[in-house]
């Protein structure tokens, strides 16, 4: 049964590589960030940017490095009390495989991402904040769509952390292209 599986993968590998297209192996995203953190008992949905940069070793796998800031904080009541959350920022590392169907592609982020996060407590006029950071196993999918041979947009969901009783999950929206 083991060799069935990767006798399938490897010919599934082999169709992608017929269907390629030449392109440069190195390309950027910039992304517009949708998040939502869950932590002990509220939720809040700051925004960020995001920046990928990667290299495609195969026609279907790449190497990606990410770095994201905060862009815009939120706020919730918990029991009388205004938390302000904001991601101060996150980076992570990750393989990323997929394959290509036309002018889409379709794929998976698996890595690690290591997230800040800061969170300001105000009541009765006195206000305290602290931050956290933490690294975890990060994981997502998406799917972009060609432009041209150059440029691309796509949208991902992927979430950076689940450590600690707080859990840090989004969609992104991005914009992307080939160096």
């Amino acid at each position: 049964m083991k060799r069935l599986a990767i006798a399938a993968a490897s010919v599934l590998l082999m169709l992608g590589t017929a269907q390629a297209q030449s392109r440069a192996p190195l390309y950027g995203e910039l992304g517009y960030s949708f998040l939502e953190f869950k932590a002990d008992g509220f939720k809040t949905k700051p925004h960020a940017l995001r920046g990928i940069v990667g290299y495609e070793f195969h026609p279907n796998v790449a190497a990606e490095g990410m770095l994201a800031f905060g862009v815009r904080s939120d706020d919730v009541n918990v029991g009388g009390v205004n938390v302000d959350t904001k991601l101060k920022h996150a980076f992570g590392v990750f393989v990323k495989p997929k394959y290509n169907f036309g002018p889409a592609e379709v794929f998976a982020r698996v890595g690690y991402a290591r997230v800040k996060i800061k969170a300001t407590a105000c009541a009765a006029g006195v206000c305290a904040s602290d931050s956290d950071a933490d690294g975890d196993f990060a994981w997502g999918f998406g799917a972009n769509y060609n432009i041209n041979p150059r440029m691309y947009v796509g949208a991902d969901w992927m979430r950076l952390n689940d450590n600690d009783g707080g859990k840090i999950q989004g969609l992104t929206v991005n914009f992307g292209y080939r160096f």
